[in-house]
């Protein structure tokens, strides 16, 4: 790979020789994430890759008659952010119908948010909020959603508002649809977490998604995602949807997918084992791919709730088994593990499994981790593994020991888990992480991160989970030119207001994807 970049920034120069190069950003407060985290004011792109880099002046003389200048005016520019955990399609399905509370710290804010959505469809179609946010997150007026206030901002159409996977809001016209009493009021609980489905019957409602309308959907959200500043997600499942769109060309994000499989008990467990050896690991082909398996490995080691009991062996033992074939194929692993007991009891399977099959090379992760004592950090590290850190953990209040994560130097990136247990903006992840406060200004972090080291974990350290750290997550000669300009500068703004961070451009590849109406 160390040649191929020698190839790449070798073809650069001869470009910029020739006057050729494609593209320029100029006049910046560039945040590079290299390994030296340096600021420099300019870029040159040709290709989609980064073939200079150095002051305004410096890279004036790449300007051929071809070059597309962008003057950034001295914003601040970042590597293109990734976001390691993300549940991308069920957001696609209804995406045209869905209104979101991203970053929105405000009640009334909320209610406009939905009044504004139910008032551009037509009258009678479904309007929803899928997961994302949590009552406390309104600062103006913590809590759930009235009757009275649904009914008001929606008084043409069927609302709901889900909370997690617990939970819906619901005002009359949808409650109605689904045979429910108005008198009992808005909340009322959905399907449970065994099924995470949410509120079924309110979903089974909804007339289907025409294929169109799916298309432009996708379209849409991922629009949205280039406009919160990401340009890379792994998104777990596997989806042809997604597959026949990436055949037509780049994608605007670039995707991940995990290997579908469900290993529910042992003899689903053996047929999945077999479809793992056979399938191979990291099709990746730098715009959209198959990657690794997760996020839960077998399905009976699903981590929620504190455990006083250890996991049963017999659980444990079919873990360790499809562990074992995992790491024999090659494949990265993703786990779901919440609980630091929880994760004491997987740690002591893959080491059990390490001494008969080498996985330290695979970079698995730990996803989640709300609860992880230093000990066991210290042991996820000697097994080469890295952990995932999620927004979905602020969702929930959980005092995660980030401190302790990053001095451990173990490699750890960030993610939300979004869309339903968790927003999907990066922005209010780095504003959390470094903050220690949630969208709302309550304190749910004691430990927290330097604005480097949360940057360095939604950009460099993501590209080293996914095993592309020669091609993305900072601004390096020889790199895809994945970048995001922002309308403030990161470094310098308040803590508590890097939530409110907005993109102005982002580029992936050297193609610009999302560039704001200002």
């Amino acid at each position: 790979m160390r040649s191929l970049l020698i190839l790449v920034a070798l073809a650069g120069s001869v470009a910029l020789a020739q006057g050729s190069v494609d593209t320029v950003v100029t006049n910046g407060k560039i945040l590079t994430v290299d390994a030296g985290f340096r600021i420099v004011q300019a870029l040159a792109i040709d290709n989609g890759r980064i073939v200079a880099r150095g002051t305004s002046k410096d890279i004036a003389r790449y300007v051929g008659t071809k070059t597309r200048v962008i003057d950034v005016a001295g914003a601040t520019v970042i590597p293109g952010l990734i976001d390691n955990h993300f549940h991308l399609t069920r957001a696609v399905d209804r995406w045209h119908q869905q209104a979101r509370f991203e970053g929105v710290d405000s009640r009334r804010k909320a209610l406009e948010i939905l009044a504004t959505k139910a008032a551009s469809l037509p009258p009678g179609e479904w309007v929803m909020v899928q997961g994302g946010w949590t009552p406390r997150q309104f600062a103006d007026a913590p809590g759930g959603f009235t009757l009275e206030e649904l009914d008001r901002v929606a008084p043409r159409n069927p609302l709901f508002v889900q909370e997690g996977y617990s939970f819906v809001y619901a005002n009359t016209l949808a409650l109605k649809a689904v045979g429910l009493d108005p008198a009992g009021g808005a909340r009322r609980n959905a399907v449970g977490l065994a099924s995470f489905q949410g509120p079924t019957p309110m979903l089974d409602a909804i007339p289907p998604t025409p294929p169109a309308q799916l298309e432009q959907n996708l379209t849409d959200f991922l629009h949205a995602l280039n406009a919160a500043g990401l340009t890379g997600v792994y998104s777990f499942g596997q989806s042809a949807f997604l597959a026949a769109r990436a055949a037509k060309g780049p994608l605007p994000v670039r995707l991940w997918e995990s290997l579908a499989f469900n290993a529910r008990d042992p003899a689903s467990a053996t047929e999945a084992a077999a479809l793992i050896e056979r399938s191979r690991p990291n099709q990746f082909d730098g715009n959209f791919g198959i990657f690794g398996l997760g996020e839960v490995l077998y399905g009976p080691f699903f981590d929620l709730a504190r455990r006083a009991e250890p996991w049963p062996a017999e659980i444990m033992n079919e873990y360790g088994k499809l562990a074992t074939v995992a790491a024999r194929a090659g494949w990265h692993v993703h786990q779901h593990v919440i609980n630091n007991s929880a994760v004491t009891d997987l740690l002591n399977t893959l080491e059990a499994v390490s001494k008969t099959q080498r996985f330290d090379r695979l970079r698995w992760t730990l996803g989640h981790v709300y609860d992880i004592s230093p000990e066991n950090i210290a042991r996820a590290k000697a097994l080469g593994m890295t952990l995932g850190v999620h927004g979905a953990a602020m969702q929930a209040g959980a005092h995660m020991p980030l401190r302790k994560i990053a001095d451990s130097g173990i490699v750890f990136g960030l993610g939300t888990d979004a869309t339903i247990v968790s927003h999907y903006s990066p922005f209010v992840t780095l504003g959390w992480v470094v903050s220690g406060l949630d969208v709302g200004g309550n304190r749910v972090l004691d430990e927290t991160l330097t604005r480097e080291e949360a940057l360095i974990a939604h950009t460099r350290s993501n590209a080293y989970l996914f095993f592309q750290q020669d091609a993305l997550g900072s601004l390096e000669i020889g790199k895809q030119a994945d970048l995001v300009v922002l309308d403030r500068d990161y470094m310098t703004v308040p803590a508590a207001q890097i939530k409110s961070i907005r993109p102005t451009l982002t580029m992936v590849g050297g193609r610009v994807v999302y560039k704001s109406a200002d």
